[in-house]
């Protein structure tokens, strides 16, 4: 009997909250110091001498696209964003992709990145590349340029 009035008797949730929510205009009236505001610095649109991209690759088959990045800030890059112009051989645009790509790239170094390729069906490859041997496939150009990139906070050293 008791199992049959036990669908009809109405489920109450759980409490999952234990202990008071603590909301930013809580901490600001708690004076309660926001957590690290100031870790990172974003740098707009750095001098192409001081953040330069290179060495970009994408062969047929693959299913990203790499290219180098060379950092000349007096910083550590944490994330980089690049916009990527991919056009034919006569100039006409194929398509236009903005990467963010988390990288860990320290001052004065130069490290390779990846990021998914447009190319999804594999039908176009880089005209730098390999030269594939199937047929009906396009070779495409892409310019690569800097958008912005976050840098790690600069070390100051005491003595």
């Amino acid at each position: 009997m008791l199992l049959t009035l036990l669908p009809a008797l109405p489920l109450r949730a759980d409490k999952t909250l234990r202990g008071k929510l603590r909301t930013a205009a809580t901490a600001k009236s708690e004076n309660v110091p926001p957590a690290a505001e100031t870790a990172f610095d974003t740098i707009c649109a750095p001098a192409a001498d001081r953040v330069r991209l290179s060495g970009y690759d994408k062969p047929l088959g693959s299913r990203v696209e790499s290219l180098f990045v060379s950092n000349s800030l007096g910083t550590g890059i944490s994330e980089i964003e690049i916009t990527l112009d991919y056009t034919d051989m006569q100039g006409r645009t194929l398509h236009q992709a903005v990467r963010r790509v988390r990288a860990d790239i320290p001052s004065g170094t130069t490290r390779r990145i990846q990021f998914p390729s447009w190319d999804t069906q594999n039908s176009f490859y880089y005209r730098y590349s390999r030269r594939p041997r199937t047929a009906n496939v396009t070779p495409y150009d892409v310019s690569c340029k800097v958008n912005s990139c976050v840098t790690l906070p600069m070390t100051t050293e005491t003595e």
